[in-house]
C-alpha cells in the first residue's frame, strides 16, 4: 500500500509490501510479527515510529542493497527532522498505511429497497 503521510510541514511517501517485515527486521534485529503477536501495547509506538521509518525508505529506496545499509542510526538521524508532537500525531496514518491490506478498497453497493 502507498501513502503520503503529512508529518508537520512534510509530505512523506511511505510504501508497504509483502517484504517490508523483512526489511524491519534486518534493520532494528526484531520480528515485527512476533511483536504484534505478544499485544505488547506499551511498545506499540516504537514499534510504528520505526516502522514508518522502513516504509518511507522503502518508497524512497526500492533498493534491496540500499534497504541493507539501513541501521538504527539512520532511523534516528531520519526522526530528527521532525517534531515530536508532529511524528506522534502522524503515527495513526502510518499504523494504517502498514495494515493496509486489511483495509477494505472497494465500495459498498448501493441498496436499494424496493
Amino acid at each position: 500500500m502507498y501513502a503520503e503521510i503529512k508529518i508537520g510541514d512534510k509530505v512523506v511517501p511511505m510504501l508497504a509490501m509483502a517484504s517490508i517485515d523483512v526489511y524491519y527486521k534486518e534493520i532494528f534485529r526484531e520480528d515485527p510479527v512476533k511483536l504484534q503477536l505478544a499485544g505488547d501495547e506499551s511498545g506499540l509506538v516504537e514499534f510504528v515510529q520505526r516502522m514508518g521509518f522502513v516504509m518511507a525508505k522503502f518508497a524512497e529506496l526500492k533498493n534491496r542493497a540500499e534497504m541493507k545499509k539501513l541501521n538504527e542510526d539512520a532511523f534516528l538521524d531520519w526522526l530528527d527532522q521532525f517534531e515530536r508532537t508532529d511524528y506522534l500525531a502522524a503515527l495513526p496514518d502510518i499504523r494504517m498505511t502498514y495494515e493496509g491490506q486489511k483495509i477494505p478498497t472497494s465500495t459498498e453497493k448501493k441498496r436499494t429497497d424496493e
